[in-house]
C-alpha cells in the first residue's frame, strides 16, 4: 500500500472501532462484561498506548533509527503477510499485551475523552506518516514486541489491522442482551 491507502485504511479501521463502541451502552464501557477479559475502555486504551508507542518511533530521526535498529535485511512483506506472521506468533506463542501497554485493573475511562485520545493518536500517525517517502517506508524498521522489526510501512499496517484485530474480539466476544 502506498501512503494514500495507507491513510484511508488507518481511516477506516479507527472509524469501525468508533462506531462500534458508540453502538454500545455507556453503562458497559468499563464493566468487565466478560470475566478475566478487558472492559471495552480497556481495549481502546490499549490500541492508544501501542500507536502511541508507533508514533514515537516514525517521529524519531531517521538516522537514530538507523543506528539503533538498523535497515531492513529482507524482502518487505505485505499487509496480508503481516497479518498472518502476526496471527501466527499469537497462536504458537500465546502472546498477551505488555503491562506497559495495558490499563491498571480497575481502571475507569471517560468515553468522549477516551475516543479524543484514540482519534488523537490516528491524527499524529497520519502526520508522522507525511514525513516519510515511499522508498524510506520500506528501508526504515521499529522494533514490535511480539514480531520483531517491522519496516515502518509494517508498523502502519500492523496498526491498522490491530485496531481490526480488537474490534474483532469486542464484537465477537462481547454479545449483550437487547
Amino acid at each position: 500500500m502506498n501512503k494514500e491507502k495507507l491513510n484511508i485504511e488507518l481511516d477506516k479501521a479507527f472509524q469501525a472501532v468508533i462506531d462500534w463502541v458508540n453502538e454500545q451502552p455507556i453503562e458497559n464501557l468499563n464493566k468487565e462484561l466478560v470475566k478475566g477479559k478487558w472492559p471495552i475502555s480497556h481495549h481502546i486504551y490499549h490500541l492508544v498506548k501501542s500507536t502511541r508507542a508507533a508514533n514515537k518511533g516514525m517521529k524519531s530521526p531517521k538516522m537514530m533509527l538507523k543506528l539503533t535498529f538498523g535497515t531492513t535485511n529482507r524482502k518487505e512483506r505485505s499487509y496480508d503477510e503481516l497479518v498472518e506472521k502476526y496471527q501466527t506468533t499469537l497462536s504458537e506463542k500465546q502472546i498477551k499485551a505488555p503491562e506497559n501497554f495495558s490499563a491498571e485493573a480497575g481502571r475507569t475511562f471517560d468515553k468522549n475523552e477516551l475516543i479524543e485520545k484514540f482519534l488523537k493518536t490516528k491524527t499524529e500517525m497520519k502526520k508522522a506518516l507525511e514525513k516519510w517517502d515511499e522508498i524510506k517506508l520500506s528501508k526504515y524498521v521499529l522494533p514490535h514486541p511480539a514480531i520483531g522489526k517491522c519496516t515502518v510501512r509494517e508498523i502502519v499496517y500492523f496498526t491498522t489491522y490491530h485496531t481490526y484485530h480488537h474490534l474483532n474480539i469486542l464484537k465477537n466476544e462481547y454479545h449483550f442482551p437487547s
